[in-house]
């Protein structure tokens, strides 16, 4: 098989339109942002910018004033109107927030090593803990479909010094928490196709799922961090918390990631760019075509390490 190629601009026609995304979050105000579709090649600092829309916001049919802060189960509705560009709309209703999940902790390959901080005299040890941690959660899905995403701290730490002069070591102290292994997680993977599985595909970033396999029932997540690390004192030990997330998000916000992964990661979008396949069509939900309007509900949990790392400092001590 033989090819050439050729650089060219291709000459064609494209009347622009109003492109609006905004992501919602239950109890946060919400900030829309407006713009305005190009032609590939035209990457002008201008080119996207718009100055004569005006940008209306509608909850459960009323309109509202710049104080409006969403909550769940209202329906979103964003309406842009443009002289130039002409209207575009999208709604969206704000998901409920899923219960807390129980929490079940494990670690291992747990090494801890000691350094005299400061004067001798001052007797004041620096404490660095290298460990993997194991976190189940279960959580109780509501009825109906849900969507949702995970998020976690990758670096919880403290950059603050201690009060002390003689210390001679500075820098980050407190919880890093290490790699997450995503792949042994089988929910990240549900979006991936038996052909792009074949091919190698991996959910690695991908921490968005639904309810599908499990809905209306309880599902546990598993999460593999390697590679995490502490870092303490005798007389300064920084909080060891491990944020995670957990968002009940839109349909709209799902689809969108989703096709993000298809297009970026996905065999069949490499296919379509050799011209082996069709092209992999962008999503959205607003009435002109561009952008992404969606809504989302966050549950925070925080895993406290403490226990554990005091734990850890104190067998290191009597093993010394």
């Amino acid at each position: 098989m033989t090819s050439c190629e050729e650089v060219f601009t291709p000459d064609l026609p494209h009347t622009p339109v109003l492109c609006v995304n905004a992501l919602i979050t239950a109890d946060q105000p919400i900030e829309a942002k407006v713009s305005k579709s190009r032609l590939y090649t035209d990457t002008s600092p201008s080119a996207t910018a718009v100055h004569d829309a005006t940008v209306d916001i509608y909850a459960n049919g009323q309109l509202q004033q710049d104080v409006y802060i969403p909550r769940e189960d209202d329906e979103i509705k964003i309406v842009v109107q443009s002289p130039t560009l002409g209207h575009a709309s999208a709604a969206v209703t704000v998901p409920h927030a899923v219960s807390a999940p129980e929490v079940e902790l494990e670690t291992s390959d747990v090494e801890v090593r000691s350094y005299r901080s400061g004067n001798i005299s001052d007797n004041n040890w620096m404490y660095d803990i290298s460990f993997n941690l194991n976190v189940r959660l279960t959580l109780s899905d509501p009825p109906g479909d849900t969507f949702y995403r995970l998020t976690f701290g990758h670096d919880v730490t403290d950059e603050s010094e201690p009060d002390d002069d003689d210390w001679s070591v500075s820098g980050r102290y407190g919880l890093t928490v290490g790699d997450l292994l995503y792949d042994l997680e089988p929910i990240f993977s549900e979006h991936i196709g038996i052909f792009d599985s074949f091919m190698g595909a991996s959910s690695y970033g991908f921490t968005f799922f639904t309810d599908r396999q499990f809905s209306g029932k309880t599902y546990t997540l598993n999460l593999q961090f390697d590679n995490c690390a502490y870092v303490g004192f005798d007389s300064y030990m920084p909080e060891a918390e491990l944020s995670l997330n957990l968002y009940s998000i839109s349909q709209s916000y799902y689809n969108w990631v989703n096709y993000l992964w298809q297009r970026d990661d996905g065999t069949l979008s490499g296919l379509g760019d050799y011209g082996f396949g069709d092209p992999i069509w962008g999503y959205s939900n607003v009435t002109s075509g561009a952008g992404v309007v969606a809504a989302q509900a966050p549950t925070v949990c925080s895993v406290d390490l403490s226990e554990f790392i005091k734990n850890a400092i104190a067998r290191h001590k009597e093993q010394e």
